[in-house]
């Protein structure tokens, strides 16, 4: 027993003696890092309060709609990480069903925020695309709204006799109403300084939880990795031209290129890589009323897809430019609403039409940004849109889309003075003079007015240069 007693103790000693060496060692180890801990802890607690203290800006996008995505661009290094702001061309072959395409591009047009690249990754995000998806609390349709959100903004935009969330285009158009609501409440909030982060994911943040969880946050001063933001944001790349898609979700099909929009894209102003922007009209028209919106404008192109969208790009964007030069000549830069001459208000009301002026001799007087003018032409142009523009003419001049509504639909569909309209003179080869004649004829044309000619191609000119491309042949312009 004495020999086992000795060698558990000279075990117990060498055990003891082994713990405390590695302890010494632990210890001098721990105290040599104790510099390179703190560094790194400071580093961190630096990085902490710079996120937090500037808030939307860290994390904020590049108010120029032109942007495009990479480092180069105008957003910030965290949005780029992101997935970007969504503002770059639609690539339209990232969804999956080509017949989705249009009600994607014109629903995105619902405010300036939103684009086709936004509207078509969160539906992807939502529902995979499936128009027949039912979710939980009685979610349906590509958008997955719940019942409450879709009965608030959900219409009959495919005109199928009612509005349901298993209709695309329905349910489409009511998410665009829907997340435009929530970018307008977000903004507000950015505008009274109650929450801090950039617009975009603000808006997603509310659609994801809610207006009143964004603003009892704070809003998201501090990007989280697993965010509904940013699950959104990796799906950018999918719908983005030139974009490369980095998300783990299955890809969806590409479409062959026999079923892409080719010659038929539309230079519209929605923020997608068009030439207009909001900016741009911004710029060009930097005197106009506040009446005169760009919304407005997006939204009456929507309802003439013809416009700006037939023929070559070059042809496409020349009518964009002969459209918005002859509106600047008509309105003096987009300053007026209605025609200043108030002592010709009363000469247009055609009393020999059987129809008469209800709204009073005077109530006919030019108006908006192509100067509507006559009963005859506000009964037409009403009927032509589904309004009681004689009966109520004023709403050229209350409502901006209506507005310009009536601008593109005398454009679109009225020879006016000439021979042809404004619309086919500039895509079947007449070239500006010809848009010219349409409007305003012997008035002008001819020798009738070459001052006045010389100003609206003065405009065509700058806004052709403006949306890069060439004003067309230099014999084409005048009248």
């Amino acid at each position: 027993m004495s020999k086992l007693a000795a060698a558990r103790a000279a075990h117990q000693t060498a055990t003891n003696r082994f713990g405390t060496t590695q302890l010494a060692w632990l210890v001098i180890s721990m105290v040599g890092m104790l510099p390179l801990a703190a560094m790194a802890a400071l580093a961190l607690i630096v990085l902490v309060v710079v996120i937090l203290l500037s808030g939307s800006q860290m994390t904020s996008y590049s108010p120029d709609p032109e942007s495009t995505l990479g480092p180069g661009a105008g957003g910030s290094v965290l949005t780029e990480l992101a997935g970007g702001d969504g503002r770059g061309g639609f690539q339209e072959s990232g969804v999956p069903e080509k017949d989705l395409v249009a009600p994607i591009r014109a629903a995105a047009r619902e405010c300036d925020l939103l684009t086709p690249v936004i509207l078509a990754a969160q539906i992807e995000y939502a529902s995979d695309f499936d128009a027949d998806k039912e979710g939980q609390e009685g979610r349906k349709g590509l958008s997955q709204l719940t019942p409450e959100v879709f009965e608030r903004y959900g219409e009959d935009d495919d005109d199928s006799g009612e509005a349901s969330a298993l209709d695309p285009e329905d349910s489409i158009h009511a998410h665009a109403r829907y997340f435009c609501h929530l970018a307008e409440e977000t903004q507000r909030m950015l505008d009274e300084e109650t929450v801090v982060g950039d617009h975009l994911t603000l808006t997603l943040m509310a659609w994801d939880q809610g207006l009143e969880a964004v603003k009892a946050q704070g809003g998201m001063p501090v990007i989280l990795m697993d965010s509904y933001p940013l699950r959104v944001r990796g799906l950018f790349a999918r719908y983005t031209i030139g974009g490369t898609d980095t998300s783990t979700a299955t890809p969806s099909p590409e479409l062959p290129p026999s079923v892409s929009v080719g010659s038929g894209k539309r230079v519209v102003p929605d923020g997608d890589g068009a030439p207009l922007t909001g900016s741009t009209f911004d710029t060009l028209f930097p005197g106009r009323d506040s009446f005169y919106t760009y919304a407005g404008l997006t939204d009456a192109m929507a309802k003439f897809p013809a416009f700006a969208a037939t023929g070559d790009e070059a042809t496409r964007r020349r009518e964009l430019a002969a459209f918005l030069a002859n509106v600047d000549h008509e309105t003096g830069g987009l300053a007026h609403v209605d025609e200043i001459d108030r002592a010709a208000w009363g000469t247009y009301c055609d009393g020999g039409q059987p129809y008469g002026c209800p709204a009073g001799r005077t109530a006919y007087h030019g108006r908006g940004p192509i100067q509507l003018s006559w009963n005859s032409n506000y009964k037409a142009a009403g009927d032509a849109l589904g309004l009681d523009l004689l009966g109520n003419p004023d709403l050229v001049a209350t409502d901006p889309s209506v507005a310009w509504q009536t601008a593109l639909w005398f454009w679109m569909t009225q020879r006016g003075a000439g021979t042809t309209t404004p619309h086919a003179a500039i895509t079947g080869g007449e070239g500006f003079g010809g848009t010219i004649r349409s409007i305003n004829g012997a008035l002008e044309c001819g020798g009738g007015n070459a001052g006045q000619v010389g100003k609206r191609v003065d405009a065509y000119r700058r806004i052709t240069a403006a949306l890069d491309v060439d004003p067309g042949d230099e014999g084409t312009l005048r009248c």
